[in-house]
């Protein structure tokens, strides 16, 4: 029996209308409300929660601190008819209340014996519900770690067919999206730990649950959402649901980065296309806080090509020598900005702030000094790829020295 189910038996058999709250004063369950309803009653099963100002007199008068069930007076003024109210819990524990409005024609009061043994019934299903869902959410939280961690195929392939099998990934087909932060100076690692925990479950619910699987890592979260069915075929949308459930966090910067589309048993692959997106983006200094791993493009063969042993040397081996120049860093800067551009030479100088002339003047000394021709596709192409590398090899050696 589910806790509606029961909450509705309880309701037909003791002849009040009932409603169960949680410790967040969040409605959880309610019978099928008769005419005798009240205003608050009504509000709070359609807003899900209590009023605050309801929420402040029932504190003033004591109730949320009681131990037994406990009756309570109407309010006209706040449109509240009379009630019982009985806490709900488990070894001293309150994890919830359980009402019945006294409506004023009935002839007898509840009898609060009652009441307090419909309270064990409810605390009864709700721990079974609880253990339930929390043994649910430890199988699915082993799922993700087989499925994006993983060493063995074998137990991969069959935590896929289990998902696959229970309806939660019924494409076949998924992404994993990483979220990651950069925490405040000082903070404990601890506390980045719980805050991470905090990201997956708020990213889960905000996600609809069921059908989404999250694992939290010592400084990101990867999030494993099905993939080509239609509330998850936005992945800018989704990578946006991600990062604002993560809203509040001890965040200085905040990223999320999309892996490639893979068939579920396949989802560590997946998971580490979007870590190493990130990776490419601290490389290459990228300033996008949303990373889709099919849009990198030339920046992923870049990472390879840098991963291979090549350098910038390899494709220029001019640009130290550029760079040694008295103005180099300007110089460099000045055909980053035009070839970033496409050759369009009035909207580099617009991005450098020069006038054409200024521009031209500078991309003709760097040409006479690398020994190139700007007008020839594989001087261009050459060059390009050199000062792309460049950038790249510039940030790993100022991440070597912090890290030193």
């Amino acid at each position: 029996m589910s806790l509606q189910q029961t909450i509705t038996r309880i309701a037909a058999e003791l002849g009040r209308p009932a409603l169960v709250e949680d410790h967040r004063r969040s409605v959880v369950a309610y019978s099928p409300h008769p005419d005798e309803i009240d205003e608050v009653r009504r509000r709070s099963i359609l807003e899900h929660r209590a009023d605050p100002a309801v929420h402040t007199w029932l504190s003033r008068l004591g109730v949320y601190a009681a131990t037994s069930a406990v009756r309570v007076p109407g309010n006209p003024e706040l449109g509240m008819l009379p009630r019982v109210c009985v806490p709900i819990g488990r070894s001293g524990v309150v994890f919830g209340h359980l009402w019945f409005i006294e409506p004023a024609e009935v002839v007898r009061p509840l009898d609060l014996a009652r009441a307090r043994a419909s309270a064990e019934l409810v605390a009864d299903e709700w721990a079974r519900v609880r253990m339930s869902e929390e043994g649910e959410s430890a199988r699915e939280a082993e799922l993700a770690r087989e499925l994006v961690l993983g060493r063995a195929e074998v137990r991969r392939r069959r935590a896929a067919d289990e998902l696959v099998e229970s309806g939660r990934f019924e494409s076949g087909l998924l992404r994993v999206y990483v979220l990651t932060t950069d925490v405040l100076p000082g903070s404990p690692a601890a506390q980045a730990d719980e805050s991470v925990e905090r990201w997956a479950r708020k990213a889960r619910r905000a996600l609809g649950g069921r059908g989404v699987l999250t694992l939290a890592r010592r400084d990101h979260a990867a999030v494993v959402v099905p993939s080509s069915t239609g509330r998850f075929a936005d992945t800018d949308r989704i990578a946006r649901v991600i990062a604002e459930s993560a809203g509040g966090a001890l965040a200085v910067s905040l990223r999320v980065a999309v892996g490639g589309e893979a068939s579920v048993a396949m989802a560590r692959e997946s998971y580490r296309q979007a870590r190493r997106a990130l990776g490419i983006a601290a490389s290459f200094r990228l300033q996008e806080r949303v990373l889709h791993w099919d849009r990198l493009g030339v920046y992923r063969g870049l990472d390879s090509a840098s991963a291979a042993g090549l350098r910038s040397g390899d494709f220029e081996p001019g640009l130290e020598r550029l760079a040694a120049e008295r103005d180099g860093d300007v110089l460099i800067e000045t055909l980053e900005s035009y070839l970033a551009a496409a050759g369009h030479v009035q909207t580099a100088a617009a991005r450098l702030g020069v006038h054409r002339t200024s521009l031209y003047n500078r991309l003709n000394r760097a040409q006479r000094i690398l020994g190139i021709d700007l007008d020839d596709g594989l001087d261009r192409l050459g060059v390009h790829i050199s000062l792309l590398l460049r950038a790249g090899e510039a940030s790993k050696s100022d991440g070597a020295r912090e890290a030193g």
